[in-house]
């Protein structure tokens, strides 16, 4: 006898504690192999779309600018950095701060003007003009892109270059009507 307990006790006492650690140690390393497996699945899913952004570039020769005066136009590079091109691309101008635009595209009304409908983005560097209504009283816009990758995922990139996941294409995430007119961008001449 050990402290007034039976030998046979303690050591059933010990071994049930080993097997406890045991199932724990187990339980926690299954838990983070799956863990490890879902953020490697979830690399996968974003790889080729958190290589595609969009940015406004104000130092550009403005001689192929639209004429429409009812806009302030922003030339805007479009950049696909994976081997494959996106589908479905939208461009919309989006508020960052001041009493602007929507913070998120799908906010503003279907029949927002300041949207281009790209289509396809190649891989390379591309151009595009969007209309705005431009930056008076403080207001600070970005180009939001939502597109659809190559493996039929639709995602949108906020002005703020944050990526999300959208449940549904650019037009339905959007509700824009149908037939759309879909104008192409242009190859970036450096």
């Amino acid at each position: 006898m050990i402290f007034g307990i039976d030998i046979d006790i303690a050591n059933l006492i010990v071994q049930a504690f080993i097997g406890l650690v045991t199932l724990v140690a187990l339980i926690v390393a299954f838990w983070q192999g799956s863990q490890s497996k879902r953020n490697r699945e979830d690399d996968i899913k974003r790889h080729q779309p958190s290589r595609i952004s969009a940015w406004y570039e104000g130092d550009r020769n403005r001689t192929d600018q639209p004429e429409d005066n009812r806009f302030v136009w922003q030339f805007v590079v479009l950049r696909n950095e994976s081997e494959s091109p996106v589908y479905d691309v939208i461009v919309t101008c989006v508020g960052i701060s001041g009493a602007g635009p929507s913070f998120k595209g799908e906010d503003n009304r279907p029949a927002y003007p300041n949207r281009v409908c790209v289509g396809t983005l190649p891989p390379g560097a591309w151009c595009i003009w969007l209309p705005t209504e431009g930056h008076g009283m403080g207001v600070r816009t970005a180009p939001e892109t939502a597109f659809t990758d190559a493996s039929g995922t639709s995602w949108v990139r906020r002005g703020n270059g944050r990526l999300e996941e959208i449940p549904m294409e650019p037009t339905s995430f959007y509700r824009l009507p149908l037939p759309l007119t879909w104008h192409g961008c242009k190859k970036l001449t450096e």
